[in-house]
């Protein structure tokens, strides 16, 4: 079982829930609650408060003079009668009635067969007087006073005042709850049944199980019967907390209609796509390309052939066009690949159609703040991503060993081939200026110059073949590590920044819910099985 206390904080953290999100009047009601139930412990439970409600002419005042003996009450034939609350007791009741704000207290001995020392008994302005200040009383009290009696007229026992306004927000509150149907003998004998079970028909379907006691002030019938249940009620002191916990209860039920059940949350699947969208908007895909053709890039300058490298100086490395290469130590803030805004609205998007399958079921304001917390941080988590691309490691110092042994078997055979144009030329030269020529050596028939110029060039030419091939495929490899840990680091971030903000809210609709739950049982001992 739930206790009051618990369910107090319970209330509390409820109405910080609820803020915003549940309907203003229940967390008005929330509140005055809580701080009522604290301000009724503060007046002391020892004492227990029984008031009389009734409509204009139901003899509330009448029935409330024959409870105490004495004409206390004023009646007349003039209505409204009452129009301020009357309090009658065996002992002062400062504490409570001050709370109360009752400043009409009656003092009298003997008025109650027990308990006396215990009860305070209060007469009401009638909940559908003209004046509106005498219903404004009746209807604040009504939320406070410890138990609660109904005096309905025979003539017009299924007022809409009394059932709609009162009784059926009051099916939590049938232990503190007394019905009764006054003027009895104005109906006659052998109707009298039928009346009562008519009106004991209507207050069920009001949802309160209180048992309709007949009455009638001006006989005296049934008022001992009404006295022996006011005792029986309020002697015990447990009425104040049950009222209490019946109110708390109340708030539960209407708490748990308003948040729905709970969100099914952002599933795995869910996450990865939000995770692929910002890293794909951060442009990641753009960043590994332009790592593999850096690598690409700076491997020319290694494997190409020698002859020809001067012409990558006319070309640019492709991350420093995204100023993603570091400047004599220096870090970059920022890349050259920021999302665009047509790249943050389709992220958003995403973002927005997962977010509301993740809170299907839960009460418009939780799915509205479910969304707009997590596309509020698009934008900055698409800029901390930026940040983290900026300084991520995309492998720009990295040197396969291969590029070394590459360039020097380039460099070999590019002066094996200038060896052999140098031995051609000089041979050329000494036979234009008709000078004998050495024996030039041979392999087989092929003269050696012309095979070092041939051979070399033949060899360089393959080295540069093989060597693009093999930067390809390094290429390749270069943008498939980049993209996957491009896509790794943003994940958290992605988590971090956005989806905790979803999973937060919807943490919280289930807190909510189970809280709904909790009260909506409090004072309620759980049933055996």
């Amino acid at each position: 079982m739930t206790t009051l206390n618990e369910g107090l904080h319970d209330l509390s953290r409820a109405i910080d829930l609820g803020a915003g999100r549940v309907s203003p009047e229940l967390l008005r009601r929330a509140t005055e609650l809580r701080d009522a139930v604290v301000e009724r412990q503060a007046a002391g439970l020892e004492t227990t408060v029984v008031a009389l409600f009734g409509a204009t002419g139901s003899g509330k005042s009448s029935l409330f003079n024959a409870l105490v003996g004495a004409d206390v009450a004023t009646v007349a034939a003039r209505r409204p009668t009452t129009s301020a609350p009357l309090a009658v007791s065996e002992r002062p009741a400062t504490a409570v009635l001050d709370w109360l704000e009752v400043a009409d207290r009656h003092v009298r001995d003997g008025v109650f067969p027990s308990h006396g020392d215990r009860i305070v008994l209060l007469d009401m302005p009638d909940i559908d007087s003209t004046e509106e200040s005498n219903r404004e009383i009746a209807q604040r009290l009504s939320a406070v006073v410890d138990v609660l009696i109904w005096v309905l007229d025979p003539q017009k026992y299924a007022d809409a005042v009394v059932h709609e306004d009162y009784l059926r927000t009051m099916s939590e509150h049938s232990d503190v709850t007394l019905v009764v149907l006054n003027h009895i003998d104005s109906v006659e004998p052998a109707e009298r049944a039928g009346v009562i079970a008519d009106a004991q028909r209507i207050v069920r379907e009001d949802g309160v199980s209180a048992t309709i006691i007949p009455t009638s002030a001006r006989t005296g019938e049934g008022v001992d019967s009404l006295m022996s249940q006011i005792v029986a009620v309020a002697g015990t002191q447990q009425a104040a907390y049950d009222r209490m916990t019946a109110d708390v209860r109340s708030i539960g039920h209407d708490l748990a209609s308003e948040v729905g059940t709970p969100g099914a949350g952002v599933s795995k699947k869910d996450r990865e796509t939000i995770s692929r969208a910002i890293a794909s908007a951060a442009g990641v895909d753009q960043v590994a390309k332009a790592a593999a053709g850096s690598y690409t890039y700076r491997g020319r300058r290694w494997v190409g052939w020698p002859a020809l490298r001067w012409l990558r100086a006319v070309r640019i490395d492709p991350l420093k066009g995204l100023h993603l290469l570091p400047e004599k130590g220096e870090v970059p803030a920022l890349t050259g690949v920021r999302a665009t805004p047509a790249k943050e609205s389709h992220v958003r998007g995403i973002v927005r159609s997962v977010v509301t399958d993740a809170t299907e079921g839960l009460p418009a304001a939780w799915r509205r703040d479910a969304v707009e917390s997590a596309e509020y941080r698009t934008g900055n988590v698409l800029d901390h991503a930026d940040r983290v691309i900026a300084r991520a490691d995309l492998g720009y110092d990295r040197k396969p060993g291969w590029w070394s042994a590459w360039s020097l078997l380039q460099w070999v055979f590019l002066l094996v081939a200038v060896a052999g144009l140098v031995w051609i030329g000089v041979l050329w030269g000494l036979e234009s200026l008709a000078m004998p020529l050495p024996d030039t050596p041979t392999l087989g028939e092929i003269p050696i110059p012309p095979l070092l110029f041939l051979g070399g060039l033949s060899v360089g030419l393959l080295l540069t073949v093989l060597g693009r091939i093999f930067l390809s495929s390094g290429a390749k490899a270069t943008e498939r590590r980049v993209r996957k840990s491009l896509t790794k680091t943003l994940a958290p971030i992605a988590e971090e920044h956005m989806l905790a903000g979803i999973d937060s809210v919807l943490e919280e609709s289930r807190e909510l819910v189970d809280i709904a739950g909790r009260l909506s049982t409090v004072g309620r001992k759980s049933k055996k099985r």
